[in-house]
């Protein structure tokens, strides 16, 4: 019998917390050299020392690498990929504990001498020593520690199913890694003509109250999509204001027209998304000075159950044209009692329509250069769509007042497995499991809603929806992609299981012990297994 490295309560969380101890905050070195680690990992495993071409290193679109490891079936095809990331947020809301974010042996001692940080719940798990604390312990070191501990024991066991085990950076910003796996898993595929059974992603439970200990699986997670909108109107001296028309004006009514509209609301069985916000509202001068604001943007995220893009704009757009209306009917009341003219109607306009009327005006090949330019100029892909919408109204002034409506990235597609044979029988699974043999109870719940890398691994679309969207996100096909078709390749019902888990994103994150080291384990092999 081959020792094992990963296989008990013990030597889990030890790999947990050296997990974790290597920092990946998105975009920072940590993240860029993560996967050294992991691959280091990986070749411990007598499988891989045997099989090293087996490991898979793909290359980002922003250069950072996610990795894949191919445990291969002695026969069978069928096959179940492995989905985690190893990115975090930033440690800035640690304060002065953020030393120890990272160590959460460290951090645990930290807390018990100064708990102010934590909440009263919080501190009662620290003192029962029943969850660790740390940031990644819960999103998600520990559902990346499971799956080292899976692939590892189907390689000691010789388990007759494929695995493809996928961990990759920047799910908390782009999803760049996701996208980019997708494409290697759909090569990987073709290449063993192998059979995708599921897509099994081992994000934390979402907890439902601060002392619910429940488990909760997910059959689907929830797509996220970002519409925006660009106010151009006209400056003017601040002492003349009555000569131009503010842009931040115009944007207060689109903001109170969609901010928490429930409009927007969708609802699957008793589960609804929530409310609509502005993540980015604000006027885009470079400098402070009396002329008035005349380019504002906001950007909105929404969240989708079964709603496509096409759907979704037609509705956006409606909302923002008659909130426009309302703005033009009280403005002109200003103008008309101060005894002033204003012959000029605000028009609403889609990207698209925009960059048509601009390559009438200037020629394709115009257009095109000012684009690349901006998209050159500006690093972050969400306020790319903002400032080319923005450059094509400076080419365009004379159809302002204006507002222009259109989508910035990135994009999640909702995906939901609801009643799929597998995923039914897989649940089912999972509470039998738990209430039999550790006494838990695991609760069903149709969409993830932390967002996820899922969204990415089945796609049964309307790809004429996806036409609305890549034509209105003006770096779509550029900087930014969704390979629908090779998503169309590997697409499979997705199930999304992992340890409890509180307070994400916080400064009190942490992963139930038992559940992570033991319950999961032994979870996650039974589903598996299942499929053999």
């Amino acid at each position: 019998m081959t020792k094992s490295l990963w296989q008990s309560y013990e030597n889990r969380a030890t790999l947990l917390k050296s997990l974790v101890k290597h920092s990946t905050v998105t975009n920072s070195k940590g993240e860029l050299t993560f996967f050294k680690f992991v691959k280091q990992l990986l070749l411990q495993l007598k499988y891989f020392q045997a099989h090293p071409s087996h490991i898979f290193l793909e290359t980002t679109e922003d250069d950072k690498e996610a990795v894949l490891a191919f445990y291969q079936a002695p026969k069978s095809t069928k096959t179940i990929v492995l989905i985690s990331h190893y990115d975090t947020v930033d440690v800035e809301d640690y304060g002065s504990f953020s030393e120890y974010a990272f160590d959460p042996d460290a951090l645990r001692t930290a807390f018990l001498k100064n708990s102010s940080y934590i909440t009263v719940d919080a501190l009662k798990d620290l003192k029962d020593d029943t969850y660790l604390f740390g940031r990644g312990v819960m999103d998600m070191k520990a559902g990346l520690m499971l799956h080292l501990s899976l692939i590892e024991l189907a390689s000691i066991e010789g388990w007759d199913i494929n695995l493809i085990l996928v961990t990759v950076p920047d799910e908390e910003v782009n999803s760049s890694g996701m996208r980019q796996a997708v494409k290697a898993i759909a090569d990987l595929k073709q290449r063993y003509q192998l059979d995708i059974q599921l897509h099994l992603n081992s994000e934390p439970t979402f907890q439902q109250a601060s002392a619910d200990e429940h488990h909760y699986i997910y059959s689907g997670s929830i797509g996220k999509i970002m519409p925006g909108v660009l106010c151009y109107g006209k400056e003017t001296h601040v002492g003349n204001p009555l000569d131009g028309l503010s842009s931040n004006y115009m944007m207060s009514y689109i903001n109170q027209a969609i901010e928490y509209q429930r409009l927007f609301k969708e609802t699957f069985e008793k589960e609804t998304t929530p409310l609509p916000v502005s993540l980015m509202t604000r006027d885009i001068k470079q400098t402070y000075d009396v002329q008035t604001p005349f380019r504002t943007a906001s950007l909105y995220n929404m969240f989708l159950f079964q709603q496509q893009p096409g759907e979704l704009y037609r509705q956006f757009i409606d909302t923002v044209i008659r909130a426009t209306e309302r703005c033009e009917s009280d403005w002109l009341s200003v103008l008309e009692d101060e005894g002033v003219d204003f012959d000029k109607k605000i028009k609403v306009l889609t990207f698209e329509q925009l960059k048509q009327y601009a390559i009438q005006q200037h020629g394709e090949t115009i257009v095109s250069r000012a684009i690349q330019e901006v998209l050159q100029q500006t690093k972050e892909c969400h306020l790319q769509s903002i400032y080319v919408t923005d450059k094509l109204m400076q080419m365009c002034r004379n159809i302002a007042p204006a507002v222009v409506t259109f989508f910035t990235t990135p994009y999640y597609p909702a995906v939901n497995s609801s009643y799929n044979e597998n995923i039914e029988q897989s649940i089912e699974l999972v509470r039998n499991t738990l209430q039999d043999e550790f006494q838990r109870k695991s609760e069903r719940v149709h969409y993830f809603n932390g967002i996820s890398d899922s969204s990415y691994l089945n796609f049964d679309g309307d790809m004429s929806q996806m036409k609305v969207y890549a034509q209105n996100t003006p770096n779509f096909n550029e900087t930014y992609t969704i390979p629908f078709e090779d998503i169309q390749r590997i697409s499979a019902p997705v199930l999304l299981c992992g340890p409890i888990g509180k307070d994400a994103h916080q400064v009190s994150e942490r992963v139930h012990k038992q559940s992570a080291f033991m319950e999961m384990p032994r979870v996650l092999e039974v589903v598996i297994k299942s499929f053999i």
